[in-house]
């Protein structure tokens, strides 16, 4: 396929080039950001984590008072696959509020729902095999009061903001809360490894599906995972930085180590642990 936008795609109850899908720019999805997704992997043409990812989707739509339709995803999915045929890629499940008729940005119960999926190629997250990441101690991070992170949005400007702010050099940044804590960058969660004990923000970040798969290796590896607060102190001391994302995976940046090796292999036998056939 040489063009991504003529990719099949699916919105609410039909198959249609993607380029077909929306949002129209008077949807409170688009205006307002009235909307939420999750991004599922799949990998060799299995889908990775199908049930964790329908989840968090199911309850980010719900904190969002947005009403799922009764779809068989995983059926969905198939067909997707089917007609679009690319070994690994990624999933989006997106559902949006659209506009009333009467076009008052206050009517809220007479806007009808939009629900669409599609399935596109991944991309790598840095041109090499180690991210170079850039600590941002002057962006932050929107605190979980407002709305929490750990469901999915579609307000990203602070992330997006801080990667335009990238100095040249770096693949891509790692944001701050209020308080100083390091959180997360555009698109991934960030561990740290310390004296062989795995670290990762507890707050104002999402709760990432590749980052419960790390926490279920560590278990399995006898290994000291914790979430807790990151000082930028502790994280510029790491003895390992790792990101994990549904586009990479487990991917290493220039501070590596042992630690992060293993999850890298073992994150492998995950993919066909955790997969769900399509």
């Amino acid at each position: 396929m040489n063009n991504v936008l003529d990719l099949i795609a699916y919105k609410n109850g039909e198959f249609l080039p993607l380029k077909d899908i929306g949002p129209s720019i008077l949807d409170f999805g688009f205006i307002h950001c009235d909307a939420t997704y999750d991004v599922m992997p799949v990998y060799k043409g299995k889908a990775f984590c199908y049930e964790r990812h329908l989840k968090r989707f199911q309850n980010s739509a719900k904190r969002y008072g947005l009403t799922i339709p009764n779809v068989d995803t995983l059926e969905v999915i198939k067909e997707l696959a089917k007609r679009n045929p690319i070994e690994n890629a990624f999933v989006w499940f997106i559902i949006w509020r659209g506009y009333p008729s009467s076009g008052n940005p206050r009517d809220l119960e007479n806007c009808p729902i939009n629900f669409a999926m599609y399935i596109k190629p991944s991309y790598p997250i840095a041109s090499t095999p180690m991210v170079k990441l850039y600590l941002d101690k002057k962006t932050h991070r929107v605190n979980d009061d407002y709305y929490g992170q750990q469901y999915k949005n579609m307000a990203w400007i602070e992330l997006t903001m801080s990667q335009m702010n990238c100095p040249t050099g770096f693949d891509t940044t790692v944001l701050v809360d209020t308080d100083g804590l390091v959180t997360e960058g555009p698109g991934f969660n960030v561990g740290i490894v310390k004296d062989k004990v795995i670290m990762t923000s507890n707050k104002n970040v999402l709760k990432g599906i590749t980052m419960s798969v790390v926490e279920d290796i560590a278990n399995e590896q006898d290994i000291n995972f914790q979430r807790m607060p990151i000082t930028t102190e502790l994280f510029l001391s790491a003895d390992e930085v790792f990101i994990t994302s549904s586009s990479g995976g487990v991917t290493p940046t220039t501070i590596t180590g042992s630690v992060t090796d293993l999850l890298i292999s073992k994150y492998e036998i995950k993919k066909d642990e955790y997969a769900t056939k399509l």
